[in-house]
């Protein structure tokens, strides 16, 4: 027996894999196994995996047919020889000490789990360290009993080491449901419920990738509602477990409320948020007559915004649907503008600009060039449409569209560019002001 097992759920990341492989090859721990779960892979990824284990006696493979996150995790664990478990998952990396440290801390203080912070990573900028557990005591044993903060933590599973046995007592495990939707969420809630030793280290270790177009992270329009069924499936354990349920489970309310508003809210559709608030109304209602709402473990404006949709639940709802017939309707009338100009140029070639023009080509309006104020710095196109210097441009000034595809967060320079575009005869400019951007973003 090792004592520490590393699992590395696995998926079609060629791209990033070997990096990530590589970090485990120069991890410092003299007692570790690595058991990547190659969860059907027709990208190569497979390839990779089992030249890793001909080089490398600690790399183990698991090859199976496709089944998704939870189900690949839970292979894993079944799998596991090591007393502790470790996660990295294959578009991340490791510092070379990170399992030694996170080891020698669980060593030391009998944990059941171990954090610790980490890095946002993207190939352009590198690493940006994200403290998490900032407020939470480090170095020291703790629990969701006398730290309730810790239910306010990000759920991610890769900064953490989890003593085998405690998993196994407390029957851990992940939903096994289709895809990699959220099942770490789940997890993590479960484990802050059951574990009674926690130890917290202030160091980051993982390295977590962000520009991964791929993961989960970047799918989040399409996939935010299995959050829900990872919140039902907490609620369903933790009243399996009655006596941590009273005493424990309140304090999180608050996270779950603040995952829903930042992660899934802004990316929720038009067509959908009406039926969204109520759903989210509903389950808090639901919370609300189980006891678990207690406006102490709540910050002051959320609990009053919860207030106000649980007391006007059907006004709630009704002004959402009005707001989002408001923001359809903004959408068509940018569109039919639009659709009538013989030509529709962008102002601006930056991201914001990049978007829209993505956007715009995905609704089948194809802009005929990007404007510029000066060529230095800039492609001559992007996404196959040609940028143009303004004075330069062959643009009809009297019946084109110009937008001004700027950040709506410099109003001023917005107000800048209309009045030199009107200075220069361009009569039909549209601005991409925050509010039609939040439209658009929805459409």
């Amino acid at each position: 027996m090792c004592k520490v097992s590393v699992l590395v759920p696995v998926y079609n990341v060629k791209k990033y894999l070997a990096q990530c492989l590589d970090s485990l090859t120069a991890q410092t721990c003299d007692s570790i196994e690595f058991i990547c779960i190659d969860d059907g892979s027709t990208d190569g990824s497979e390839k990779i995996l089992d030249a890793y284990v001909e080089k490398d006696a600690r790399f183990h493979v698991i090859h199976k047919a496709n089944s998704g996150y939870g189900a690949s995790m839970n292979v894993g664990l079944r799998a596991a020889q090591g007393e502790y478990i470790g996660i990295v998952e294959p578009d991340d990396f490791a510092d070379a000490g990170m399992f030694a440290a996170l080891l020698d801390a669980a060593e030391v203080s009998q944990a059941e789990v171990v954090k610790s912070n980490y890095f946002l990573y993207t190939t352009k900028d590198g690493d940006d360290f994200q403290e998490m557990l900032r407020g939470c005591p480090y170095r020291e044993v703790c629990s969701v009993a006398t730290v309730p903060k810790l239910f306010q933590t990000d759920a991610f599973v890769w900064t953490s080491l989890y003593r085998k046995t405690f998993l196994e007592k407390n029957h851990l495990c992940f939903r096994e449901t289709p895809g990699a939707s959220f099942q770490d969420v789940g997890f993590s809630m479960k484990v802050l419920l059951c574990c009674k030793r926690m130890y917290l280290l202030p160091e980051g270790y993982l390295h977590y990738r962000v520009d991964n177009m791929g993961s989960s992270f970047h799918q989040m329009a399409r996939k935010y509602l299995h959050y829900h069924g990872e919140f039902a499936g907490f609620w369903q354990f933790a009243h399996e477990r009655p006596a941590e349920e009273q005493k424990l489970a309140a304090p999180i309310t608050f996270n779950i409320w603040r995952i829903y508003q930042v992660n899934c809210w802004p990316v929720v559709s038009w067509d959908d948020r009406a039926h969204y608030l109520a759903r989210l109304i509903r389950e808090f209602q639901t919370l609300e007559v189980e006891g678990f709402l207690r406006e102490t473990d709540w910050p002051a404006d959320a609990w009053q915004k919860l207030q106000r949709l649980l007391q006007h639940p059907k006004e709630s709802v009704l002004a959402c649907a009005q707001e989002a017939q408001e923001q359809r309707l903004r959408v068509a009338g940018f569109l039919h503008c639009l659709h009538e100009a013989p030509n529709v140029y962008l102002y601006g070639a930056g991201q914001v600009a990049k978007g829209l023009l993505a956007w715009l080509q995905q609704h089948d309006i194809q802009p005929t060039g990007l404007l510029v104020s000066t060529l230095e710095g800039n492609p001559s196109a992007i996404g196959g449409v040609p940028v143009y210097v303004l004075d330069d441009s062959p643009t009809d000034r009297e019946h084109d569209i110009v937008v001004i595809a700027v950040t709506p967060r410099k109003p001023e320079i917005q107000q800048e560019i209309f009045c030199a575009l009107s200075q220069a005869g361009y009569r039909n400019v549209l601005v991409l002001t925050r509010e039609l951007q939040e439209a658009l973003s929805r459409a």
